[in-house]
């Protein structure tokens, strides 16, 4: 039985297809949460995606699809079939992850210096400001990492914890 799995898609199967076979099309993890969410054939899943990119993009396509409670089943699914391929893979020899190089904005990695000089001035741990920002203490670190794009929101909290003020210049 054939499942149309774009039922709610305006692009045919045919373009679905020529999407998901470039991993760096713009629209490619669109169509693979639709793929994986609703086809439970790892036979026609890996006749329209390689096993080598379902590997690279699961990870990513997964914490979407997790999104969906409904999922719960198949997204446990998809992570058997994804770990016994990554296994498979890599005793052949083939590359699945390139380590990737996170470019940090100047700008943030200034603030988040700021941050945790501040921090580290007024005596705190990490463990204290996610304890009254009502966080982790890794949320933390990844702030002052510059791991973390926070909203001007959440810098407004962290001065309040500092007894400091924001000011923004734009220049």
């Amino acid at each position: 039985m054939k499942v149309n799995w774009l039922w709610d898609s305006r692009a045919s199967e045919a373009e679905a297809r020529n999407i998901l076979k470039d991993e760096d099309n713009p629209r490619f993890n669109f169509y693979a949460e639709k793929l994986f969410s609703r086809m439970g054939d790892p036979k026609i899943v890996f006749g329209i995606v390689d096993k080598v990119t379902f590997c690279k993009k699961w990870p990513t396509i997964k914490k979407h699809v997790r999104k969906d409670r409904w999922l719960k089943n198949r997204v446990a699914f998809w992570q058997t079939i994804y770990e016994r391929v990554y296994e498979k893979l890599k005793e052949e020899g083939v590359k699945i992850r390139h380590p990737q190089e996170e470019r940090i904005p100047p700008e943030r990695m200034k603030l988040a210096q700021q941050i945790r000089n501040i921090r580290i001035k007024l005596g705190y741990t990490q463990k204290d400001v996610a304890k009254k920002l009502g966080v982790i203490q890794q949320y933390i670190s990844k702030i002052e990492n510059g791991h973390e794009n926070i909203s001007l929101d959440t810098l407004k909290r962290i001065a309040d914890v500092f007894n400091k003020r924001v000011v923004v210049k734009l220049k």
